[in-house]
């Protein structure tokens, strides 16, 4: 009998945690599969919630801790702290000698460690290339860059890995999956709305929004007045908000900054996913600029208001208002969502592009009998 195969999957935000933590699952439940685990980034960070325990909490052991986050709220900042990444990973996974790296998104953490996993010849594995999102500069340059590092691709729509075959990579790499962030929601792993309202002092009656907004990297001076702007709509309509902590991307803290400065606004810095989920599960809608406003939020029926480019290009079901960095246009949108009853009847029979069923097993399916020789290793361009 063969040893089994050693992945190190890496994970920077409680968000991407969220994403890849049923194939972590997967990995583990399968007997020709070994599971370690890298944190890094945020979750590091006491400011953003020190989220590596969750993972712990979960249940996951973490088999190294790799610091990166580099004092600071610029671009600047943002590209030191890749460095110190790349180096970090570079220890880490010379110590942990993985058969395979499992990484997701478009994050400066997973850029860091597909990087130097691929100057050491460890086969990349990479979740959610080939996605499209006009309105975040950087993040896109960086989810195609590991598209050309990564050996195997997971995309999570046909669409993504029609992306992935245009940049050259060969067929026989890619494998469509769909959103392993589903996974739990589709199992029904997540808190009830009841427990949700009780666990963070929640009103039993009237709207709740969930409110998450991240800086965008292209314009982080930005970031505390388009805070503002969002927070400013969202008061001035008869609803609850709850406002969860930005990421640490540039402009990160003057959103905190905003977001601090209220005294009447209910905040967390980080959740753990099954509460997360659950909030979104109890909420009437939800507006920011999250990931998981278009990939998540229509398998709960809940409504969206998009605010600004971020998520601009990225497939979506129809559940969505966008608009602009905008005061008045934000309320009123948000205002739609909770009162227009033709379109809250639009969004419950939506169907969400990211929906397959089983993300995560098929993952660690692929993991465990990919053919790992010089054949995966050596990249030929299609073109």
């Amino acid at each position: 009998m063969t040893d089994p195969r050693h992945v190190v999957v890496v994970t920077g935000t409680r968000a991407e945690y969220g994403l890849l933590s049923s194939s972590m699952r997967a990995i583990e439940a399968r007997d020709d599969l070994r599971l370690s685990i890298v944190a890094t980034g945020m979750h590091l960070s006491p400011q953003y919630g020190h989220t590596v325990d969750d993972v712990r909490a979960d249940g996951f052991e973490v088999a190294r801790e790799v610091p990166t986050l580099v004092d600071g709220d610029s671009g600047a900042a943002m590209a030191k702290s890749l460095g110190l990444g790349v180096s970090g990973m570079a220890d880490a996974l010379a110590s942990l000698d993985p058969d395979v790296v499992l990484l997701l998104g478009d994050r400066g953490e997973a850029f860091a460690a597909g990087v130097a996993a691929a100057h050491m010849n460890v086969p990349l594995a990479h979740v959610h290339g080939g996605d499209s999102m006009d309105g975040a500069i950087i993040d896109d340059s960086i989810r195609h860059a590991l598209t050309k590092f990564a050996h195997l691709h997971f995309p999570v729509t046909d669409r993504s890995a029609d992306r992935i075959r245009k940049l050259g990579e060969e067929p026989w790499r890619i494998e469509t999956v769909g959103a392993p962030g589903l996974d739990a929601v589709l199992a029904g792993e997540y808190d009830t709305p009841a427990a949700v309202r009780e666990r963070l002092d929640l009103p039993d009656d009237g709207p709740i929004a969930l409110v998450v907004q991240h800086p965008l990297t292209s314009a982080p001076d930005l970031a505390g007045e388009q805070m503002a702007a969002t927070l400013d709509a969202v008061a001035a309509l008869d609803v609850h908000p709850l406002v969860v902590y930005p990421n640490s991307d540039a402009g990160g803290r003057r959103a905190i900054a905003e977001i601090e400065r209220r005294a009447d606004l209910t905040t967390v810095r980080s959740l753990p996913r099954e509460t997360y989920l659950g909030v979104m599960a109890a909420a009437d809608v939800m507006v920011g600029n999250s990931s998981s406003g278009v990939i998540e939020a229509p398998s709960f029926d809940l409504p969206v208001v998009d605010v600004g480019p971020r998520q601009e290009g990225r497939e979506r079901a129809d559940h969505t208002l966008q608009v602009p960095h905008d005061r008045d246009a934000i309320r009123e949108a948000v205002e739609r969502c909770l009162t227009d009853e033709a379109f809250r009847q639009r969004v419950a029979s939506c169907e969400n592009p990211y929906d397959r069923g089983g993300a995560g097993e098929r993952v660690a399916a692929r993991l465990a009998t990919v053919d790992l020789g010089e054949g995966l290793l050596r990249k030929r361009l299609t073109y």
